[in-house]
């Protein structure tokens, strides 16, 4: 079983190389190696003012359940191999090449004057983590002691997810970020359901299915304190159905705040961008999911 999960993951990740080193994702690259280079001092420290921020917002991000009000805020990064880093050692194809990452703003074909900001932006910041990472950490801590200022101002808590388009394992690379700031709320997705974060208070995980994922995956990642999200065949307009697997369910589009869910449930998403049309059985089709 071990041989074959390796071997699984090495398909994938061969895969996964090869859609993001098409001609789009190297000028990605390059254009992104090319804002670093023009902020950077002689004396090997960045200009912040010439990057994009570490943490910014999203329309789902900004949505909050009724009668709870979040500041929420996410690490947007380059996901998978785009940056030639991986920066989910988990994925599969189907989830590398239906990634949120394309849709929205995303969207390959929202390119202004030869630039794709978004990808640029997320690229920009992956690669500084991984070859400016002290100075990555300490601005991103600036950011946050900013962001907690407007959330007192504003009078709500503060939340940020610290994987907002990646799947890093911050509690190990990155574990000061969850205890300098035990006032903040984090949370991600994760497609490693043995990830066990019951030792940091304020950081929780929900597990994300895709096509490889057996009933026996499911519930050792809900055994593991997890909720399963779910990407249903399901348009922006679909009704979702109110139980899974003979679990309820979450409808994981109205808010991104997964802390707030109900332990053991499965969370829905309808199929963004170009997912719909998904042939790798990462999507689930309608009639996998029962309603009551």
């Amino acid at each position: 079983m071990l041989i074959q999960s390796l071997s699984n993951i090495a398909t994938n990740s061969s895969a996964l190389r090869d859609h993001y080193n098409s001609q789009f994702w190297k000028t990605v690259r390059k254009q992104a190696e090319s804002k670093i280079a023009n902020a950077l001092r002689d004396n090997g420290t960045l200009i912040w003012d010439k990057l994009p921020n570490i943490f910014s917002t999203s329309p789902k991000l900004e949505k909050n359940p009724d009668g709870q009000e979040y500041l929420a805020n996410a690490f947007y990064g380059a996901p998978s191999w785009a940056s030639l880093f991986n920066t989910c050692s988990m994925a599969t194809y189907g989830c590398g090449t239906n990634c949120l990452n394309e849709s929205g703003h995303g969207q390959l074909h929202m390119i202004n004057k030869g630039v794709h900001c978004v990808h640029v932006a997320r690229m920009t910041r992956t690669l500084i983590w991984f070859k400016y990472r002290d100075q990555f950490k300490a601005k991103a801590q600036r950011e946050i002691r900013a962001l907690k200022r407007k959330a007192d101002k504003l009078g709500v808590p503060l939340a940020i997810r610290p994987n907002g388009t990646t799947d890093l394992r911050f509690e190990k690379l990155w574990p000061e970020l969850f205890s300098d700031n035990p006032d903040v709320t984090l949370w991600d997705y994760t497609k490693d359901m043995t990830r066990n974060v019951d030792h940091i208070p304020n950081y929780s995980l929900c597990y994300s299915v895709h096509e490889n994922t057996s009933d026996a995956d499911i519930e050792k990642a809900f055994s593991n304190g997890m909720n399963c999200v779910v990407v249903g065949r399901l348009k922006r307009t679909d009704v979702k159905p109110t139980s899974y697997k003979g679990r309820p369910t979450v409808d994981g589009d109205k808010h991104d705040l997964r802390f707030l869910d109900p332990a053991g449930s499965f969370v829905l998403l309808f199929a963004k961008g170009g997912a719909y049309g998904d042939a790798t059985g990462f999507v689930r089709d309608v009639v996998e999911l029962e309603s009551v």
